[in-house]
This record gives C-alpha cells, structure tokens and sequence, in this order.
C-alpha cells in the first residue's frame, strides 16, 4: 500500500497554524504530508484523551484550551495565517431560541469563538470542515450564517463535499470542507482537488496478523445471522461488514469510521477449515483507513501507552483522514504561492 506523493510546492515563507478543535492533530498532520513549511503556534482542544494523544505526537505545541475562554486580544496570544478547525455545529436558531436574538449570528456558539478569533486575529487562511449534512435540510440556515460571518469578517470562501474513496483511501466518508482567504481568491480557484486513485481496496489496508481477540466466537457470529437474518459469512476476500445496514459491502471498501462505541463496522476474512471469521477493526487499521501510515517501516502516528482501544477508536472515529487534508493544502496552496 502506497499512499500519496505531493508535488512538492515552491518555496515560501513559513505559515504559522493555530488548530482549533484540534483532535489528534489532523491538520498538522495534514500539512507535514502536504510539505508546507509550517510552525504550528497553537492549539485548542477539550477532550483530554485527544490532548494526550495530540502531545504525544506533538510534544513542545501549547494547547490554550478551551476555545471559548482564550482571549484573542491577549499579548499573550499568538498571531497566526491559518486557522483551522472541525467545530462542532449546533443550529444558531436553536441556541438563539434559549438566548436570545445575538445567537442568530452564531454568538454563543462554537462556530461564534471561531469568527471571534479569526476576526482579532485576522489569519490569511481559515480552513474548516463538518459533517455534509451542515449544508442541506434543517442545518443550511445554520450554513448560510456561517458563510455569511465569514463574509462579514474579510474572508472570500469556497466549499465543497469530498469524499476519502476519491482520494485514495477506500474509506467512504464525505465531509464538508470550508476555505477562506482574507481578500479576494482568484477567479478560477477550485476548492476541490482532483480525484485520484485508491491506493488499494479494504483488504490493502488490514492487518496482516490480526490479534486473537479481535475476532468473535462463532456463538457471536450465529447470533448476528439469527438478529440479522442473513446466510453464512463466505467470502473471496476481506470485507467490511456494515452492522448498522446487516449488509456486507461488496465494493471492497470501508464504510465511514466511527467511535467504537457506535458499534457498526466488522471485517468479515475468508473462510479457514470451514469457519466463518468476522471480527472487529484494529487500532491501526482504523488509522489507517484515515490515511495514516503505519507499517513495519513507519508508524506516522503514535499511541501513549496509557490509552486503550475505546479510547484510541473514539480520536480516530472523530478525526480527519490525513492523506485527504494534505492532498486538500497542498492543491489550495499550489494555487495561492
């Protein structure tokens, strides 16, 4: 398994980054797999298994926490060009509901901290990324705010929906990603890259040797027949088994990765000596399948030894796919340097 090249972008100068919501790490992630020249000054993150993980991998970044308590006029705080972000998104009309008309604009909000610090800060760049759904039925009024902040505050935007499977990865997981540039964006600007090649199917990305305790016992896997009322697990090659939809998918791809506790993705194997094998995914196969590599000759992310599989699971259920956001940077920044 192979995953992307970037051409290598031409010289500039170094892009200080501050990461909101930051997860694991996924945009720094991101822009080391990109090449951009970068100097993450910041981050903001809650959750403290994600900080953990996020300080084990990146030890000497301070996290200022929470985002809706940093003082975006401190001294104290850093000047930044990019700012990036997957917030969580509550409809403003709900919150305003509970408090009043200020929330209409998305004051009182996450996404309201957000524009708060870009609009102290002004950085050159904001890239943003929610769920596709945040665009369409009850939540695009909530979309059509969030632009229109942006607007408000400088910043010209384009968005699009990508999906991993287009960009290599056989994972399907469409996500919403915003841009915006402080100014004007060139006229023929194209947030979405070009599709290109999986890099290999479901199966590329697994173990070689999954550990014995990731698989279910065959009382488990007849009492799955038995609620989902489907034939013996027989099958050329490994797939994924979508528990949510009692289907195997037969496109030999992934469906998207959740926290474990969502309880939906299985790995159906071959038949050995005429025993189904079905099992759960492993901590570095949920990784992989969001764009990390990690193989006998590099581990592109590490794991504290204090975190266990729930745990590990829940960051990469809820992160970014890497390989898409660096292929996502370097084609905006090919097009702005």
């Amino acid at each position: 398994m192979k995953l992307s090249i970037m051409h290598n972008l031409p010289q500039h100068p170094q892009l200080n980054v501050f990461e909101g919501f930051a997860g694991y790490g996924g945009a720094s992630f991101g822009l080391i797999r990109a090449g951009i020249n970068h100097n993450v000054v910041g981050f903001s993150e809650v959750d403290a298994d994600a900080v953990e993980l996020y300080r084990y991998n990146f030890p000497n970044v301070h996290n200022f926490g929470d985002i809706t308590q940093i003082d975006a006029e401190s001294p104290d705080f850093p000047d930044f060009d990019l700012f990036t972000g997957g917030f969580p998104c509550q409809p403003f009309s709900t919150v305003g509901k509970r408090q009043g008309q200020d929330d209409e604009r998305g004051r009182g909000t996450l996404f309201g901290d957000i524009v708060r610090v870009c609009e102290a800060k002004h950085p050159s760049y904001v890239l943003l990324e929610n769920v596709k759904g945040l665009k369409t039925g009850k939540m695009k009024a909530t979309f059509e705010v969030i632009l229109d902040e942006l607007h408000r505050i400088g910043y010209d935007t384009r968005y699009a929906v990508l999906n991993s499977k287009d960009y290599g990865i056989p994972q399907t997981r469409e996500r919403l990603w915003i841009f915006g540039f402080l100014g004007q964006l060139p006229e023929d600007f194209e947030l979405e890259p070009p599709h290109q090649p999986l890099y290999g199917y479901l199966a590329d990305f697994l173990d070689r040797h999954p550990a014995a305790d990731l698989y279910k016992t065959q009382a488990q896997i007849d009492r799955i027949h038995e609620i989902h009322h489907n034939d013996t697990f027989d099958v050329d090659e490994p797939l994924c088994y979508d528990i949510y939809n009692r289907k195997i998918r037969t496109d030999r791809l992934s469906m998207t990765i959740t926290p474990p506790e969502h309880n939906v993705i299985r790995i159906i194997e071959p038949m050995i000596d005429g025993k189904e094998r079905f099992r759960k995914l492993s901590l570095d196969e949920h990784f992989r399948l969001m764009g990390f590599r990690l193989d006998d000759e590099e581990r592109e992310i590490l794991f504290p030894p204090t975190q266990n599989y729930t745990r590990l699971g829940r960051r990469a259920g809820n992160g970014w796919d890497v390989n898409l956001v660096g292929i996502l940077l370097n084609h905006i920044f090919w097009q702005l340097l």
